[in-house]
């Protein structure tokens, strides 16, 4: 079983609170990524995702406000050095799609329930083989 830290990214991409759903969507296609974090005052703020802008754009029809207007702020935290077991349990505890994840008391990045079934579908893969 892995630890958290191992299946965060690297290097996400951060965008200020007052990016435009346009700015977003632009960068999110030019990194290639499903996800920005947002800041505030050097600080995770939240998470918005392509599924978040696409309801949007849907409910709204407006391109013209800011990634705050729709980001998730994660309510809830956990301790890079936790295994991904005890972020599975947080998970379904309480029904969060998302968990922002913290070392030293500083939060260094968000972690996606997708992102622990993406891990286990992929390890599973390998084993197959």
């Amino acid at each position: 079983m892995s630890k958290i830290s191992h299946i965060l990214l690297s290097n996400p991409v951060v965008v200020p609170t007052g990016t435009t759903l346009v700015e977003a969507a632009q960068l999110m296609k030019r990194n290639k990524v499903a996800s920005l974090l947002i800041a505030k005052n050097g600080r995770l703020a939240g998470i918005i995702s392509v599924e978040d802008i696409m309801r949007s754009v849907a409910e709204r029809a407006n391109f013209d406000i800011s990634v705050d207007d729709i980001m998730h702020s994660p309510e809830l935290s956990i301790d890079s050095d936790k295994w991904l077991i005890d972020a599975i349990v947080m998970f379904e505890h309480c029904k969060a799609a998302y968990i922002s994840v913290v070392e030293n008391g500083e939060r260094i990045g968000i972690i996606r329930a997708d992102d622990i079934l993406h891990t286990y579908r992929f390890n599973e893969e390998l084993a197959i083989q």
